[in-house]
């Protein structure tokens, strides 16, 4: 799959400051587009509510 050279030129560079092969940089960048637009729901579980407190709250 190639892109006009703006994208490409931009793919690259974020493959490179991420330390990422392009396709691994391709699918970051749809997951969180994906991700924001509530169009997809995140795999990351994260604390509970009735879990939260002092301790944990970094």
């Amino acid at each position: 799959m190639s892109f006009p050279e703006d994208l490409e030129v931009a793919l690259t560079a974020f493959s490179r400051d991420n330390g990422l092969q392009r396709e691994a940089a391709i699918e970051r960048i749809l997951r969180d587009r994906l991700l924001h637009e509530g169009l997809i729901t995140s795999k990351q579980k994260g604390i509970p509510p009735e879990k939260l407190n002092a301790s944990n709250d970094d």
